[in-house]
């Protein structure tokens, strides 16, 4: 594919940069102003990406990664030195979680850092954030030749968009305003070993067909290469049933029949950790092997029993295809037209439904749920941050495919309120929901402030309860503290800020705010629901004893 436009034309530096982006599917540049990119925020003024301009740059970072997560790529824009090393945390989930995020910094001049031996914003060398970054990105880059210039931009924005990973791509200030030639945007193509794949297939086709209860356990690397689709047209021409990661959460549809829910381990549900385990053929998609993916390590089997095809490749009992990377083979797989059509008896998902109680009775987590689960319809996305809030989320029966998006396995809290900002504006028809604990809004709660600025109207679920809830109960007993943290009226809080804010105690105040959330649609909703700090997530109930053991286990090597 490529652009219009054929013939090569001298263009400046930064201005060929955003219509690359552009030409990849990215519309917005998520950014704080300062010195170093002063001249990036002037040509940006002026470019095909428009410009969101946040508070902080961790929630740039969680915006951009959110939108990249939903566009296939996201980019934000750092000042050199304090922006580069204040978004390393976000960049890091970005990595851990396979996501295509673009980090691009401005900084000292080439002639500056020949001439100077110290300038602003350095910290130990000129190549100390390039070098940093490195290590938490595919490719971390310094733009320092006019004559590779735009060869190592291509390159970069390559990287990110085939390995699904973040980049890093420093711009001096006097190579800015470089002219550089722009030549014609060409998409990398992915070269097929069609014998290699062919091999691999008859194998894997085998042993489906001849599986008596086989199940697919999907990720979120299938969402990151945009395969759910095929994902659904596939479960279904083979007629099996179909388990997400907690990670991968509604990467396949919830309300589909063949749906099995979320897969945790020991900690999902009986029937389905059962079936699961029983099965003779397990087909994991893009999974993640972490713990938290792996229900604490508590999955009765073990991955080299499965075929796992993943961004990286395709393996199949002991033996690896590296050149077999998972969508090359989604689509061999779905060519196929020699798989078998299966009649299986599997659980489906059972959506829980806990008693509300009156409406004059204290707010639960289990009646919260039960009403948000009543609530929700095809046109919200739950952006959900960390804390008990996803392990209750997991009961949450999502509509349509990747409508839940949380940091499951880097686990950063405060990911959930500037994720809302990218989601929304990656996708304006669907409206978040946010669910978010008190401690993880204490981190990066300020940036409703961007959120009215924009006039989005996320509806933000706050669980208030004053602790660490699944820092308190995920401890061994002998340790276990109370973890408590400082509280405020953040109803009024969100008034201030130019939203809506409502205070809930009663099942009967919930009920009457989420009618009031769904009606107001011109800001943000926050709904302060106060709970008491005992009252937790039948989910974190489980976890919490299972990760105590877990701990206790390692520290005494019976792990």
């Amino acid at each position: 594919m490529k652009l219009a436009r054929e013939v090569n034309t001298m263009t400046k530096l930064i201005d060929f940069l955003y219509n690359r982006l552009k030409a990849h599917g990215v519309d917005h540049m998520f950014g704080i102003a300062g010195e170093s990119v002063h001249l990036h925020f002037h040509r940006l003024n002026n470019s095909p990406l428009k410009p969101v301009l946040m508070t902080h740059e961790p929630s740039v970072g969680y915006a951009a990664d959110a939108y990249s997560r939903i566009r296939g790529l996201g980019a934000a824009l750092v000042s050199y030195g304090v922006g580069t090393l204040n978004v390393v945390n976000a960049v890091g989930q970005a990595y851990a979680e396979c996501s295509p995020l673009v980090i691009i910094s401005g900084g000292p001049g080439v002639n500056e850092r020949r001439k100077y031996t110290n300038l602003h914003h350095k910290v130990r060398t000129y190549e100390t954030h390039q070098r940093v970054m490195s290590e938490i990105t595919a490719l971390s880059i310094i733009i320092d030749n006019p004559l590779t210039a735009v060869r190592e931009i291509d390159r970069a924005l390559s990287t990110a968009v085939t390995l699904k990973r973040p980049v890093y791509i420093e711009i001096p200030r006097d190579m800015s305003e470089i002219e550089v030639e722009e030549e014609p945007f060409i998409l990398p193509k992915k070269t097929v070993d069609s014998k290699a794949l062919n091999k691999a297939l008859d194998e894997i086709v085998s042993l489906l067909n001849n599986a008596k209860n086989p199940v697919i356990i999907a990720d979120a690397e299938l969402a990151r290469l945009g395969l759910q689709n095929e994902l659904i047209t596939f479960a279904e021409k083979v007629n099996i049933p179909v388990a997400s990661t907690i990670l991968g959460k509604s990467i396949f549809p919830e309300e589909h029949p063949l749906a099995m829910g979320v897969y945790f381990g020991q900690l999902s549900n009986s029937k389905v950790a059962e079936y699961i385990h029983n099965s003779d053929f397990r087909l994991m998609l893009g999974v993640i092997l972490s713990d938290i993916n792996l229900g604490m390590f508590t999955a009765k089997f073990s991955p080299d029993d499965a075929v796992v095809a993943n961004i990286d490749g395709l393996k199949i009992k002991n033996h690896f295809h590296p050149q077999l990377s998972l969508d090359l083979f989604m689509k061999g797989l779905l060519e196929r037209t020699d798989v078998k059509m299966h009649d299986l008896n599997f659980p489906r998902i059972q959506i829980p439904n806990y008693p509300t109680g009156k409406d004059e009775d204290q707010i639960t987590i289990k009646a919260l749920m039960s009403l948000t689960n009543d609530f929700i319809d095809k046109g919200y996305r739950v952006i959900c941050d960390v804390g008990d809030c996803l392990f209750a989320g997991q009961e949450l029966q999502m509509r349509g495919a990747s409508t839940f998006l949380s940091p499951a396995y880097y686990l950063s809290m405060g990911f959930a309120i500037p994720g809302a900002v990218g989601a929304q504006i990656a996708e304006p028809a669907r409206r978040p929901l946010v669910m978010v604990g008190d401690g993880a809004f204490q981190m990066t709660g300020l940036e409703l402030i961007t959120v009215a600025k924009l006039k989005l109207n996320p509806i933000i679920i706050l669980l208030n309860n004053g602790i660490y809830a699944t820092l308190r109960y995920c401890e061994p007993p002998a340790t276990m503290q109370e973890h408590k943290i400082p509280t405020m009226d953040y109803a009024k809080m969100a008034e201030i800020m130019g939203g809506k804010g409502i205070s809930v105690r009663t099942v009967g105040d919930f009920k009457n705010a989420l009618k009031t959330a769904k009606s107001t649609t011109d800001t943000f909703t926050l709904i302060d629901v106060r709970i008491k700090d005992t009252d937790i997530s039948p989910a974190l109930k489980t976890f919490g004893e299972k990760l105590g053991s877990f701990v206790e286990a390692s520290a005494s090597g019976k792990a």
